[in-house]
């Protein structure tokens, strides 16, 4: 019997032990047609296949039907609140031009200077809260404040002191372009303003409003640097931190005289958290109520509250105000009103932060911390920046929730922006008159 050749002997690398698998380089990766096993992943690149187009089909399906039949939403990428139509209009086209909160600010306050001398003026004092909510983890909110009682009275009117300060710092968009909507509104007449007629003491007059005109458009000149640098010797103007505290679910800033009056209201009304928003009104007026009856000084005065929120989700609230409507003093020869507060002023700004990340936020510029700390606990239990349209007691005059007393003229008006995620919603308070702008 002949021995097999060397060339036909298997050796280990190249025999497999019957049903095994060969490993070998030259085997194809394809089941032989004999005695194998079940085949895996049978059809596996067509089932790939398949599972995309039909997920592309659903997908187009769905894109298709949205567009058709779907609502749209347009997300605004700033918002800003004030007593007046035309100034809650300055501050957007600010925001449209490129400009951030800061000047949009800058363009409302002096629109409002001169659309309602009623409630503040170019030498208002005034209750700036800023915080840059992007940035929370690195800054805080800031407080700027000025004028009030027991501060030098200089030559140039405070309000302008102040924004040619913040803004030399803060603004982006040319000083003199914020200047613009106020000079053409002091020009052609500036648009009536809720309270204007009724208020004691009546409107400045046409030849007034000219010389106004004059004098702001006489600042274009000049950017807010080189104001601010000129006028350093009159700014009384005070920066700090705003008193912040913890109510129920939510963190509120405040700043002003009416600092304290609102956070402990506020703690009041939404800790622990009310029933429905009739009983944190309740509550909120009953903690109002006790205040009012201490015997430390409420404040006092007249005032114009706005908010800002723009694209870069910086949130600014700024209340303005004097001591008496039109303000104390006489009108000067440049046009403007001078005011000489004796007591301090109810210039009270806030921010309302719910604890979850991006969760819901209101900036508040209010005429009074009893407005704003009511205002707040209805925006907070509610969600609705509508809310602060909703009955409120007066600031001195003890009341129920179900049965409000009127304010004093002015009412106190609350305006308000709120963001919620991405999306912003605003709201000016009819008491004021005003109308928020969005863009």
């Amino acid at each position: 019997m002949q021995a097999a050749s060397p060339s036909t002997r298997g050796s280990p690398d190249s025999q497999s032990p019957p049903g095994g698998v060969e490993l070998r380089e030259d085997v194809p990766l394809t089941p032989s047609g004999s005695g194998g096993g079940a085949r895996l992943c049978a059809g596996g690149p067509r089932f790939i296949v398949a599972s995309f187009a039909a997920l592309t089909a659903a997908t187009t399906l769905a894109l298709l039907t949205q567009i058709y039949y779907g609502d749209y939403e347009v997300v605004p990428h700033g918002s800003v609140s004030s007593d007046a139509k035309s100034c809650s209009g300055a501050g957007t086209e600010a925001l449209k031009a490129g400009g951030r909160s800061m000047d949009a600010a800058v363009a409302a306050a002096l629109c409002l200077a001169v659309v309602a001398p009623h409630r503040t003026s170019l030498d208002a004092s005034g209750t700036l809260l800023y915080w840059e909510y992007r940035e929370w983890r690195r800054s805080a909110a800031w407080l700027a404040e000025w004028g009030g009682t027991g501060v030098r009275r200089g030559a140039t009117p405070r309000l302008l002191v102040a924004l040619a300060a913040l803004h030399a710092q803060y603004g982006r968009l040319p000083w003199s372009q914020l200047l613009q909507p106020a000079v053409d509104l002091a020009r052609r007449g500036p648009d009536a303003s809720v309270g204007v007629g009724a208020a004691r003491g009546g409107g400045p007059g046409a030849p007034a409003r000219a010389l106004l005109a004059d004098y702001l458009e006489s600042l274009q000149h000049n950017t807010s640097a080189e104001l601010s640098s000129a006028w350093s010797s009159e700014s009384d103007m005070r920066v700090s931190s705003p008193a912040a505290v913890r109510a129920g679910g939510w963190r509120v800033w405040a700043g002003g005289a009416g600092a304290g009056t609102v956070a402990r209201a506020l703690v009041a009304g939404l800790s622990p958290p009310p029933a429905d928003v009739d009983d944190a009104t309740r509550r909120v007026v009953a903690a109002l109520q006790q205040e009012a009856a201490s015997d430390a000084l409420s404040p006092g005065g007249v005032s114009s509250g706005l908010a800002v929120v723009d694209a870069q989700d910086t949130y600014l609230a700024l209340v303005t105000g004097l001591s008496v409507p039109f303000g104390s003093g006489p009108v000067t020869s440049s046009g403007w009103s001078q005011d000489f507060p004796t007591a301090p002023l109810d210039l009270t700004p806030a921010i309302l932060v719910d604890q979850f990340v991006c969760g819901t936020r209101y900036v508040l510029g209010g005429s009074s911390a009893a407005a704003v700390a009511q205002a707040a606990a209805a925006l907070a239990v509610t969600g609705v920046p509508s809310a602060v349209e909703r009955g409120r007691a007066s600031d001195t005059t003890p009341a129920s929730a179900s049965d409000p007393a009127p304010a004093s003229d002015p009412a106190p008006a609350v305006n308000v922006v709120q963001q919620r995620g991405d999306a912003l919603a605003s709201h000016a308070d009819s008491r004021g008159g005003g109308l928020a702008s969005r863009f």
